[in-house]
């Protein structure tokens, strides 16, 4: 519950030396009264033959603050369901509609993820076994091409070195062609051996249609009534504020009506209106020891001893 401040009284504009510190409540007055006030304010209901009714003005905020509050709170929840189905790109519907895509995109990575690491577990798989079918026939035209490779790369550097002639001697010295066309044809039976039971990667283009087709049928963008929706909703939120304690305005009309009728219709000017003037001065002899005169005096006790 909103609490007020510690309170902090304001003077009355008719009696500047005395603090406000009571209201009447009754519907005809609503009026602020300090001790003065207070007196002629209770003669002036038992002319009227009506009842005051007094509290402090302490009470009266904290009571006036809360209906305040309430009511302020009761307004940003219909404020909520308003933006809760608005089109906005904040309000709660657009996010869990966001929220779902998102949930898509999640589970449909997460799948496309798992499925690539076990296309690539079953290539490796696929690579390790090819290999053990083919232990050495490869492995032995390898060593025996670096080989060669490395002594001809020997031979290109001293011929490119400023002192030649031993490089060009040398060269000259050794075998050029290192029987290339018998390596060739080792080459090509090897690999058509090797080649015979391999393997590749091929991709169904036509299939990928379909699978984006599925993809359309995992999700649909369809038109939907959400007035049940609204109506779980709301009363989701109205429902626990059902029953909140009685307004003091409404409690100003209830106290009324148990009020005896005034004798004229006439409302009591506040004292904060300039016009306000009492048709009365009243004497000692003229306030009646009665139940409102009594109820004031205890009171005021509070405030002035």
């Amino acid at each position: 519950m909103q609490q007020a401040p510690p309170v902090q009284f304001e003077k009355c504009p008719k009696h500047p030396q005395n603090d406000i510190v009571l209201f009447c409540l009754s519907i005809e007055c609503k009026e602020p009264l300090c001790k003065d006030c207070c007196k002629l304010h209770v003669h002036w209901h038992n002319q009227q033959g009506t009842q005051a009714n007094l509290d402090t003005v302490d009470n009266v905020r904290q009571q006036l603050l809360t209906d305040v509050h309430e009511m302020k709170l009761r307004f940003e929840e219909e404020r909520a369901i308003l933006h809760h189905f608005s089109d906005s790109e904040q309000s709660e519907a657009v996010k869990q509609m966001q929220n779902k895509l998102q949930k898509v995109k999640q589970t449909l990575l997460a799948a496309v993820h798992d499925y690539c690491h076990q296309l690539e577990e079953q290539v490796k798989q696929r690579i390790q076994l090819h290999r053990q079918s083919h232990p050495g026939e490869k492995k032995e035209l390898h060593h025996k091409l670096n080989t060669i490779i490395n002594n001809l790369d020997q031979q290109e550097k001293m011929l490119l070195q400023p002192k030649y002639i031993r490089g060009c001697l040398m060269v000259m010295s050794e075998e050029q062609n290192h029987d290339f066309d018998q390596i060739t044809f080792d080459v090509d039976n090897a690999l058509k051996h090797y080649l015979s039971n391999a393997f590749d990667v091929v991709i169904s283009e036509d299939k990928l249609v379909r699978i984006v087709q599925s993809f359309n049928e995992y999700v649909e963008i369809q038109e939907v009534n959400l007035r049940e929706e609204l109506d779980h909703y709301t009363r989701k939120i109205r429902d626990t504020k059902k029953n909140p304690h009685e307004p003091l305005n409404k409690q100003f009309n209830t106290t009324s009506q148990k009020q005896l009728q005034p004798k004229e219709s006439k409302l009591m000017q506040s004292i904060y209106d300039d016009k306000f003037r009492p048709t009365f001065q009243p004497g000692a002899s003229q306030y009646r020891s009665n139940f409102n005169e009594s109820k004031a005096d205890q009171i005021m006790s509070k405030f002035y001893h």
